[in-house]
């Protein structure tokens, strides 16, 4: 049964370091963002009839 828990444990520890290593590798220098169109609308009101 021991084995069991050491498995699990060692699973979690490599998905750590994993991850540990996906955020590092996603660190870097920033991009610059890409020309993108911006729509801004204005607010709307709406008022039921009584």
């Amino acid at each position: 049964m021991e084995w069991v828990y050491r498995g699990f444990e060692t699973s979690l520890l490599a998905l750590t370091l994993a991850l540990g290593l996906a955020a590092l590798a996603s660190l870097g220098p920033p991009k610059e963002p890409e020309a993108t169109l911006s729509v801004t609308l204005p607010m709307l009101s709406v008022t039921a009839s009584r």
